[in-house]
């Protein structure tokens, strides 16, 4: 290895590992043809063919895709830079480990960092720092092919950075490039910042949020012990998705949770009921089981009753049970159920928390003459309705954001971003089966796109129309229609009863417009207004 002169004792400054340390575990077997630093093996390649291949990536896929790419690359190099420091140093204080991504950025010969100041604290999380690049590999091949750049280039050494960073601090970090050198400057500098203290709403934050951090969070999360805490803490899409998609009734799921009172959750198809069931069932049980999932369809009053049965033996542990279809038990296993929900004095140690759930709406459950009396009234004392997407559009953007990322994750694609015009598409849509609507929607979409390309509102347009979705409810048979059926199979339906449903409900979609309300029933206003006063 040739040195300049005067520059050998430069090897040995800076914390632990040195320059020297990093050169050490660089091992080049020219026989074999092999490079490697420490177990990783290491290419040396031209500038050149990095400029050419960021040419090429914008030609074909444009500047917003070939940004997020060369990020998400760096990103994920500054974690793998980490994970070897981390492994090779295990002794290491955490500063030094911190700081050795600025040596290891200069052995690599991308850049040499210079630093203005770098201000962090492990045990809060804190960092702050401020970084001189000089030569930068990426703005001097930008310039020497390009020209001057109008805006900053580094797009790959910034994203190093951030994954460097994150990993170290185990929050997400994000570095931004205030001056390059290909755009005239003396030299590149870069801030960095914990993405809160940047502001969760600035756009760099939410890029590395839905474009860049995904995977690697995933992988982090998965390698974790589980957290003793029994609420969601990731910023993972599944995580993000379970919490939009049971907001409305968290409040109620906690208070549940610390009852520990059998459960009825009620909803449309597709509206989150196995989800909110999960969720609660992990508040109740931290770490435990996953729930059994089981229908009334075919389940004997035997089956049953190993399933309400506590768990037995010193390893016994509390199980949670969903039932689904529970009209559909027979007469025999209502009563052995009835018997299960009737209150007791003693109550077992390990008895399963039971959930159910149920399409019907409160007021239809309560009075389905397929269940036993008993049963209805002790379930609807507890209930939680789990609202449908067209009574929550405001919040669609974020559950089909969050979905994109588990959808992707789950077929092993990159992450699309979805357009502001394909969430307000997404909003106004008339999704059949809400959530499963919406997850056919995204896949379809997500499968058609090209790496990287964003989803706009014509690509969930395509989507929409390839499984037949429309912007408005399809002709057949209506959700009043349904209920209505429903309601002649209960005890004690009347119209009346029905009116006054009808009423609040417009009065509810009109924000308490009685006109606009009116409107919708095909009623004058003061007709409405007569009627609404009978009721009061």
């Amino acid at each position: 290895m040739k040195i300049n002169n005067g520059q050998e004792a430069l090897l040995d400054r800076g914390g632990r590992p040195t320059l020297r340390e990093l050169l050490a575990h660089l091992v080049f077997s020219p026989v074999n043809g092999v490079l490697r630093l420490g177990n990783t093996r290491m290419v040396l390649q031209r500038t050149s063919f990095l400029s050419h291949l960021r040419e090429e990536i914008v030609r074909n896929y444009g500047r917003e895709d070939a940004y997020v790419l060369l990020m998400r690359l760096g990103f994920q190099a500054g974690v793998e830079d980490s994970r070897f420091v981390r492994t090779s140093w295990p002794n290491l204080d955490a500063g030094d480990a911190f700081t050795a991504g600025t040596r290891l950025h200069t052995v690599s010969g991308v850049t040499r960092v210079e630093t203005v100041f770098n201000d962090f604290d492990f045990k809060k999380g804190k960092f702050s720092g401020e970084f001189l690049w000089h030569e930068s590999a990426e703005a001097s091949e930008h310039r020497k092919h390009y020209g001057d750049a109008a805006e900053p280039v580094c797009w790959s050494l910034v994203g190093y950075a951030s994954g460097y960073a994150t990993h170290s601090l185990g929050k997400l970090i994000v570095y931004k490039e205030i001056e390059c050198k290909a755009m005239g400057h003396k030299h590149c500098r870069v801030v960095g910042k914990p993405a809160d203290a940047w502001g969760e709403e600035d756009p760099t934050v939410q890029l590395f949020r839905r474009q860049i951090m995904p995977r690697y969070l995933s992988e982090e999360i998965r390698a974790r012990p589980p957290q003793s805490s029994s609420r969601p803490i990731s910023k993972d899409g599944a995580a993000r998705l379970e919490a939009a998609v049971v907001e409305p009734v968290r409040a109620q799921l906690e208070r549940l949770a610390a009852s520990s009172l059998p459960a009825l959750i009620s909803g449309p198809v597709g509206s989150g009921k196995v989800i909110a069931a999960n969720y609660l069932a992990r508040l109740v049980l931290p770490g435990g089981r996953p729930p059994e999932m089981v229908s009334g369809h075919g389940l004997s009053q035997e089956r049953l009753a190993a399933l309400l049965a506590p768990a037995t033996g010193r390893s016994g542990s509390r199980q949670v049970l969903v039932l689904q279809d529970l009209e559909a038990l027979d007469p025999g296993a209502q009563a052995l159920l009835e018997n299960f929900l009737r209150p007791t004095f003693q109550v077992p140690r390990h008895q399963p928390l039971l959930i159910v759930l149920t399409e019907a709406a409160p007021w239809a459950f309560g009075s389905d003459a397929r269940l036993r009396p008993a049963i209805r009234r002790i379930l609807s004392t507890v209930q939680v309705t789990m609202p449908s997407l067209a009574d929550r559009r405001k919040d669609v953007p974020e559950i089909a954001r969050c979905m994109a990322e588990v959808i992707a994750e789950k077929i092993h694609m990159p992450v699309r971003e979805l357009g502001r015009g394909a969430e307000e598409l997404l909003a106004d849509m008339y999704l059949a089966e809400n959530l499963v609507g919406l997850e056919a929607i995204l896949t379809t979409a997500i499968l058609e796109a090209t790496p990287l390309q964003q989803i706009d509102a014509a690509a969930i347009e395509r989507a929409a129309q390839a499984l037949r979705f429309g912007a408005d409810a399809p002709a057949g048979r209506s959700d009043l229609e349904s209920a209505a059926l429903a309601a002649f199979h209960a005890d004690g339906f009347d119209i009346e009863r029905l009116n006054e449903i009808l009423y609040r409900l417009a009065m509810k979609r009109a924000s308490g417009n009685v006109a606009q309300a009116a409107q919708m029933l095909g009623l004058t206003r003061p007709q409405l207004a007569y009627r609404l006063r009978e009721q009061a």
